[in-house]
């Protein structure tokens, strides 16, 4: 009966098995659009994005990602606008590459804002940027002139 048992957990929790791995190592990231712009590789167009996002601690880093579904649309319809919100959420997102300093003149630099290139994103489109008002409109001035009625 023991025996039973053991096989019978064993067989629930190699179902399991992909159901916490993918909870487990989730992630979500929020930031907003620093750039973008419509590229073609291969005869592909794709729109590359960058985020700037911050940390618990104020710090800024740079992420970077391409997209050739939903937010290539949402650009090409004029609904994503630099400054939007984006949160990038997947279980199985790639860190393709950290780059935190560059070579100039034969002495490496470091960068202001860390980069980390990501694949395999699913982006939600977030809120969007706050509209700045326009010049207040001239006041009108009081007069001394009759108004008819």
């Amino acid at each position: 009966m023991n025996s039973y048992r053991t096989v019978g957990f064993l067989q629930t929790f190699r179902l399991l098995v992909p159901y916490f791995t993918s909870i487990m190592f989730s992630n979500t990231i929020v930031g907003n659009i620093a750039f973008m712009e419509k590229a073609v590789h291969e005869g592909r167009e794709f729109l590359a994005i960058t985020l700037y996002v911050k940390d618990q601690y104020d710090g800024i880093c740079r992420v970077k990602f391409n997209n050739a579904n939903g937010l290539l649309t949402a650009h090409n319809n004029g609904t994503l606008v630099v400054g939007q919100q984006l949160i990038l959420s997947q279980y199985d997102v790639r860190i393709n590459s950290i780059r935190t300093h560059y070579e100039k003149d034969g002495k490496l630099v470091s960068l202001k804002y860390p980069e980390v290139a990501l694949t395999r994103v699913r982006a939600t489109i977030g809120a969007a940027p706050e509209v700045k008002p326009a010049a207040p409109a001239a006041k009108a001035e009081p007069t001394l002139e009759e108004v008819i009625f």
